[in-house]
């Protein structure tokens, strides 16, 4: 009795163990989304900009209730903590908004690089892919859906080959800008 017991805890801890650990194991695609530096600069900025002014108000509204122009009930034995709470969390919000702002020059150097990259993609791409290189040796009397994927495939090889440096997201991402710069 005690052996067919045995036998099925060791058959559910197989079955535990062939369970996917993400969804990412159900998919082929491992390429991530592509955001553009110069958005994600953008957003870096407003982020630090917005911390940096809660950090400016809040400081200026504790100094405000510090020369009691604004009165808070408070208990005087617990004013201490909410002062020094209060105040440290307004001073990580300036030194938050200050390291971001920081962190966003480095971006808006990077950003500037990737759009230069694009830019060169594109007039790559323009100069040098046509309808009749895609084409060629593709069945053109299969339905469209399968000629878009093929097409599709062959600009991301030759992107991949030509601009061997570029992140994979950001070929993926104008593989669509270029079909259709070519097919419409």
């Amino acid at each position: 009795m005690e052996d067919s017991n045995f036998k099925n805890n060791n058959t559910s801890d197989v079955q535990e163990n062939k369970l996917p650990e993400s969804l990412y194991d159900y998919t082929d695609n491992k390429v991530h989304s592509f955001i553009r530096l110069s958005d994600k600069y953008k957003d870096i900025t407003s982020s630090a900009l917005t911390m940096l002014i809660v950090g400016i108000v809040g400081i200026i509204f504790m100094i405000l209730v510090f020369a009691d122009i604004i009165p808070l009930p408070i208990n005087a034995s617990t004013a201490w903590l909410f002062d020094s709470v209060m105040g440290g969390i307004f001073i990580i919000f300036i030194i938050a908004g200050i390291v971001s702002f920081m962190h966003a020059k480095q971006v808006k150097i990077d950003a500037e690089a990737e759009d230069k990259l694009i830019e060169e993609i594109l007039a790559w791409a323009k100069d040098n892919i046509s309808k009749e290189l895609l084409d060629e040796g593709l069945d053109l009397r299969e339905p469209e859906e399968i000629l878009y994927f093929s097409r599709a495939d062959k600009i991301k090889d030759l992107l991949m080959h030509q601009f061997e440096n570029a992140d994979e997201a950001l070929i993926y991402e104008y593989t669509e800008q270029i079909y259709q710069n070519i097919y419409e």
